[in-house]
């Protein structure tokens, strides 16, 4: 009996584990995205992402070369990181196309994207999964903070 509770105890443990690091790397990218020299910090953390990565940390190893677009003063490099990162954003999404997280992060990304870049065509079906797993109480129910986030986003989205 210790051991089954011994085992239970150790993956309740590691799974909360696992989501206090899934938000502080959600927390790592949002500052990114508003400071330069967090983006720059954020991007050499996930340089270490292979491709044997999930496919969650492919998505933030995107997420990190979109934010330095932000802080990239030279055109040729603000074109390397936006490829750089829609080749690994769009690469873990085809890994993982149920992933409501990556759906999430590409669907921020191309609503606020300069349009002549023509990264918009998959805003409709990203928006629809999205929505679909909002209004599922699943979401809010195995990832609060993802839920909140989403909120927070489409709330901020309708008020602009």
């Amino acid at each position: 009996m210790k051991t089954v509770s011994g085992f239970i105890l150790l993956f309740c443990v590691s799974l909360s584990c696992k989501s206090q690091s899934l938000i502080e790397l959600r927390e790592q990218f949002y500052r990114a995205s508003i400071n330069g020299e967090s983006a720059d910090s954020f991007y050499s953390k996930m340089e270490t992402v292979t491709a044997n990565s999930s496919a969650l940390m492919l998505g933030y190893k995107g997420m990190a070369a979109f934010t330095l677009c932000n802080y990239s003063y030279n055109p040729y490099s603000k074109l390397k990181y936006f490829n750089e990162g829609k080749n690994f954003l769009d690469n873990a999404i085809a890994a993982s196309p149920d992933n409501v997280e990556l759906r999430f992060l590409r669907y921020s990304v191309q609503k606020n994207v300069p349009s002549f870049l023509g990264y918009s065509s998959n805003i409709g079906e990203d928006k629809k999964i999205i929505s679909e797993n909002i209004s599922s109480t699943e979401l809010r129910k195995t990832d609060v903070d993802l839920y909140n986030r989403i909120v927070n986003f489409l709330n901020s989205e309708t008020i602009n």
